[in-house]
């Protein structure tokens, strides 16, 4: 890629194709050996990488930072602070 030409930043959306906002409240899975379970992330932060492609950076319940790069397999649960939410604007 040339130093001229700009890169299109991707809008973050979860694995339905909806919109993530900061403030969003999503689920993404996680696997430790043979368990696996869902965690929850309040989103802080959306950035881009070089490419433009979204980056979430949030913190779980327990206040430890998550940096999510793939939303392939995210799903967005709540905005708003309301669980389940309503996508009317």
């Amino acid at each position: 890629m040339e130093e001229n030409e700009s890169v299109e930043l991707q809008t973050p959306q979860d694995m339905f194709g909806r919109e993530i906002k900061v403030g969003d409240i999503c689920v993404y899975p996680v696997r430790r050996g043979s368990k696996m379970w869902m965690n929850r992330l309040v989103i802080q932060k959306i950035s881009h990488d070089p490419r433009g492609k979204p980056k979430l950076s949030g913190q779980k319940g327990d206040g430890y930072p998550v940096n999510i790069t793939s939303l392939d397999r995210v799903a967005l649960i709540g905005r708003d602070n309301v669980i389940p939410f309503s996508e009317q604007e």
